[in-house]
């Protein structure tokens, strides 16, 4: 049930590593017989580009049922958490190696918003490295469920006056006893809304020094009658799955403070590292499923009597697309393989040549990634400014990652600063 052309040219050109090409087999193999036919047997949910939405603009129960299953599924097959540890049940793969399972997962699983597909890989609402910080009892309880996919988690970074400058952050942790009460406003928290545990970051009243070296990060059970939901937020994604969140007297135990106090900012870069080192793979794929659509459109389009992929016009943002791909390829596997020799995502402290690669990670892909949306829109014509075209959300996906993560200027601030310009 492959969703690419038979006569694909490009077939077996982006090679993948022998070394990797078994995990990724496995995975575009679980994504042709396990998610595709469920999407399709669930069209009612997910078949139109905005069918995964309800009345609010957050995503629909049925939907997000759908996402579990696969989750789960995933994870029952080894598939879901493969870039942690094998300790913690992951499956170990190394950042470059990794590349290629999201690099597949996203060509296949970017045709509409609701995310079916790409929810079988761990992402924004999974484990992430900085969770490895947690002692053993603490893994079992809050990070185990993550890896098995029976449970997701948001991380409550973002504030209404806290973007870029994390360190301006005003939700507080004070103790009381042998627990901590936060409160604070969180904005823009991705999963906020159905997530099972939350990562706070808080400063912590009373602790001494510089702002950064005042903050811990707390998980909290969202079941937690101090924890609330707000309002959604209905972003350019149209994602169903962004709102803020507060915290009212919101009480924690003692032992769900991650670390120890001090350690909440590293431990917060930690997880945006994460995301920092998944762009190369997400945007080569996404990549590649805008390049499938310009080539399959260009070939069955006919104006004037002929395919319009007879024209130059036409034959030119495709293959500076091809190029650039290939580009993007082998700069992010070349990159991570560089970054895994000499750090950790879970490193709380990142050597400077670590930092600046992980901000090379995420600023140059995403700028490629825009200007093949932009390209592939462009080539497809007024179809290609249709949500059924297929095209228009890569855009509004593109335009949306250059800031998340790290903003792109927040990117080439710090390449300058590890440059010495500074």
């Amino acid at each position: 049930m492959s969703t690419f052309p038979e006569d694909d040219a490009l077939a077996g050109e982006f090679a993948v590593p022998d070394d990797v090409q078994p995990v990724v087999d496995r995975v575009i193999a679980f994504i042709e017989e396990e998610v595709l036919p469920y999407e399709e047997a669930h069209a009612d949910h997910v078949g139109g580009p905005l069918d995964y939405l309800d009345d609010d603009g957050l995503m629909k129960p049925e939907t997000r049922a759908m996402q579990a299953e696969i989750r789960k599924r995933s994870a029952d097959e080894g598939l879901y958490a493969l870039h942690l540890p094998e300790e913690v049940g992951g499956g170990g793969l190394t950042n470059r190696e990794h590349f290629y399972v999201q690099e597949a997962v996203f060509r296949y699983g970017t045709g509409h918003g609701s995310s079916v597909a790409r929810a079988m890989m761990a992402w924004t609402e999974g484990p992430s490295p900085a969770l490895l910080h947690l002692d053993e009892d603490q893994r079992e309880e809050w990070l185990r469920p993550l890896v098995e996919g029976r449970e997701t988690a948001c991380i409550g970074i973002t504030e209404p006056g806290a973007g870029s400058d994390v360190t301006a952050v005003s939700t507080t942790a004070e103790r009381d006893g042998d627990g901590w009460v936060l409160n604070g406003d969180k904005r823009y928290i991705t999963n906020g809304p159905f997530a099972d545990t939350a990562q706070i970051l808080a400063t912590v009243e009373g602790a001494e020094g510089p702002p950064h070296e005042t903050m811990g990060m707390f998980l909290v059970d969202t079941d937690n009658p101090g924890y609330e939901v707000g309002q959604p937020n209905l972003n350019i994604m149209m994602d169903g799955i962004t709102s803020d969140v507060h915290l009212r007297d919101c009480r924690v135990d003692g032992d769900q403070l991650v670390g120890e106090v001090g350690d909440g900012l590293p431990l917060a870069l930690s997880w945006v590292n994460w995301r920092r080192a998944g762009r190369a793979g997400m945007c080569a794929g996404m990549g590649r499923y805008l390049l499938d659509r310009m080539l399959t459109y260009a070939k069955d389009r006919e104006t004037f009597g002929e395919p319009i992929g007879t024209n130059q016009a036409v034959q030119w943002p495709i293959v500076e697309t091809a190029t650039e791909i290939h580009a993007v390829r082998e700069f992010g596997t070349a990159l991570l393989g560089a970054y895994d020799a000499e750090a950790n995502l879970h490193d709380l402290h990142q050597p400077t040549t670590a930092r600046r690669k992980l901000s090379m990670l995420k600023y140059y892909p995403e700028d490629r990634l825009f200007d093949w949306a932009d390209r592939a829109i462009q080539v497809l014509g007024g179809y290609g400014l249709m949500r059924a075209g297929g095209v228009e959300r890569v855009f509004r996906v593109a335009r949306n990652l250059r800031i998340p993560a790290g903003t792109t200027e927040i990117q080439k601030r710090t390449i300058a600063k590890t440059l010495g310009l500074e």
